[in-house]
């Protein structure tokens, strides 16, 4: 059934700030299981769910109102001290949140859908009985029962007549006569497939702060300042006589590259948005598998105030899923393997962000029992992943990465839950597709560590421009690990790859100019220069002529015709004119032929 609505920007509204309340209860609920005695947060729950409450029914959606009815009162109850907080409350309302989010998304999407509330609302109603003994822990009979905190204040959009909701009919004072027949305390709520109502957000728009616009705004002033006198002393120049024409244009050359600079760090701050947007799921996501895996965990997040591009938030949430569900499941112990370790009961995980140059560097961090690389490898040979030959030349490093390779599981028996194989394997997808890097860190007993350094924007980059014979190329920088200058004695065949010893690992290689056909120049040369690159967990030494320095670049496409040319991500514009293509380290790695000189496979 369409919705009909005589005012339009009446209903935007509702939908922006019914978004912004859901997106945080998950947050707060699960915030509240592990602190049930702060008022202030029970309260501002309860004000969420009240204000969702009366703008559903000012604007006539039953179905809204009669879910937000039912698990406002058993907010109420709670916040009255007549219930405790339990897990198996918890896991009702949060279903019942769950429910009001998918609701909120049909009317988003422009219907109504006659959904099924009844078995949510059904598992509600026990909380609300006043004989909920077994369904949750009631106070002491003797104890008096705490006043209500302070009314909440009526949004605009409500039709209460009071802030303060009245009592709902089904919760009666508790008695004190005889004890009470007890009731079955509702099932665990049965996971949704509909996934739809997830993500409320809208991703179209972003909301800027207005300090910012206030600073572009001054910026796109200076530079028209800049403009006018450069038309100026074109003028001037053009007319003869003017002897100071070169020290003039030189300080306008100065301010203008300075105006360019603030403005466009000004228009990418626009873009930018916390990654808070991502790490505010986890807290629900952590809790929910702790529960289905009889595991306590405690969850830390540090940096969420970390901002980066959106076009970036919208690329890692699947990431950061697949590496916490396998930290859960893989890497924590269960209560009672903890305690035998002579480890506290609680695993911790740590989830940080934080700014690291022009990158963003995410970690998420476990103590639990580490990755047995050995292991990893024998179970690679065994499905015949890899071979002997290449066993024998892998260190730590590499057999650590054989956890990325499509279908690979240290488990026996698969569950639903996560796995090392199709999760791992996602996870490098997604961070190939951003130019970013993996790292892992582990110690067998205490613990891993997976760091994604990703770049902060996909629009302007910092790139490393190098010579291959008499071309020049540019390579993204955030994918850039070190470069070294060697000579061509130090390289090695091994199995028809082109290697390089690099410390205690062995570094395959690939000729730019080989794989790009450039003519070899006349030049003659002893040395060359090797720029070490990481894409996802993988590293390679790409083989150049020279190193020409480091230059902020735009990715400019090169249209639909050249679009799919594997190996190049784009191109730029040098400062001389010149048009210089952008290569693509995923790519390259991904079409190489592997034998680190041919071409490119089309």
């Amino acid at each position: 059934m369409a919705i009909e609505c005589e005012d339009q920007e009446l209903l935007d509204g509702f939908l922006t700030e019914t978004a912004e309340l859901l997106e945080k209860l998950d947050d707060d609920l699960v915030a509240l299981e592990k602190a049930p005695s702060d008022t202030e947060l029970m309260n501002g729950i309860f004000r969420s769910i009240h204000t969702v409450k009366g703008a559903s029914s000012f604007l006539g959606f039953e179905l809204l109102v009669k879910v937000t009815h039912k698990t406002e009162d058993v907010l109420n109850r709670l916040r009255r001290s007549e219930l405790e907080v339990t897990p198996e409350i918890m896991d009702v309302i949060l279903e019942a949140v769950d429910l009001v989010k998918l609701l909120v998304s049909d009317i988003k999407g422009g219907d109504i859908v006659e959904r099924e509330v009844d078995e949510t609302i059904g598992k509600l109603l026990p909380f609300l009985s006043e004989n909920a003994k077994e369904a949750t822990v009631l106070k002491p009979s003797a104890a008096p029962v705490t006043p209500a905190a302070p009314a909440p204040q009526a949004t605009e959009t409500e039709t209460q007549p009071s802030a303060e909701p009245s009592p709902a009919p089904e919760a009666a004072p508790v008695k004190t006569p005889e004890p009470a027949p007890r009731v079955q305390a509702p099932p665990p709520p049965a996971p949704r497939d509909d996934k739809k109502g997830d993500d409320l957000t809208d991703n179209t728009t972003v909301r800027v702060d207005v300090k910012r616009l206030d600073d572009l705004m001054n910026q796109v002033g200076e530079l028209v300042l800049e403009r006018n006198r450069m038309m100026q002393l074109n003028t001037d120049f053009n007319g003869g006589g003017d002897d100071t024409f070169g020290e003039e244009f030189g300080k306008l050359s100065k301010r203008i590259s300075f105006v360019t600079s603030e403005l466009q760090m000004q228009v990418l701050k626009m873009r930018m948005i916390p990654v808070e947007k991502v790490f505010k799921k986890f807290p629900r996501i952590v809790r929910n598998l702790a529960r289905d895996l009889g595991k306590e965990v405690d969850l830390l997040v540090f940096g969420e105030e970390t901002e980066l591009d959106r076009s970036v938030v919208d690329e890692i949430g699947d990431p950061l899923i697949h590496l916490i569900r396998n930290a859960m499941d893989h890497g924590l112990e269960t209560p009672d393997e903890r305690m035998a370790a002579g480890k506290p009961r609680k695993g911790t995980l740590i989830l940080s962000a934080a700014h690291e140059g022009n990158q963003i560097v995410i970690s998420i961090k476990d103590d639990g029992k580490g990755i047995d690389a050995e292991k990893i490898a024998r179970k690679a040979r065994e499905k015949g992943l890899i071979t002997d030959e290449q066993l024998a030349t892998m260190g730590q490093r590499e057999m650590l990465d054989l956890i990325f390779l499509p279908g690979f599981s240290t488990k026996e028996k698969a569950t639903d839950l996560s796995g090392r194989g199709v999760g791992m394997d996602v996870v490098r997808t997604n961070i190939k597709k951003l130019n970013g890097i993996i790292d892992i860190k582990s110690e067998l007993g205490q613990g891993s560590e997976f760091i994604l350094k990703l770049p902060l924007t996909l629009a302007i980059i910092q790139s490393l421009l190098v010579e291959v014979e008499d071309e020049t190329y540019s390579l993204p920088l955030a994918a850039v690990l070190e470069t070294l200058r060697v000579e061509e004695r130090e390289f090695h065949t091994i199995g028809g790859q082109e290697v390089l010893k690099l410390r205690d690992s062995v570094l395959p290689l690939m000729r730019l100019q080989k794989i790009f056909n450039v003519a070899p120049s006349e030049r003659s040369r002893v040395a060359c220069y090797v720029v070490v690159v990481g894409v996802a967990e993988k590293r390679v030494g790409l083989v150049v002529s020279r190193l020409l320095g480091q230059q902020e670049v735009a990715i400019k496409s090169l249209g639909k015709y050249l679009a799919n040319l594997p190996g190049i991500a784009g191109s730029t514009i040098l400062g001389d004119g010149r048009v210089t293509l952008i290569i693509d380290p995923a790519g390259l790695m991904e079409n190489s032929d592997g034998s680190g000189g041919g071409r490119i496979a089309a």
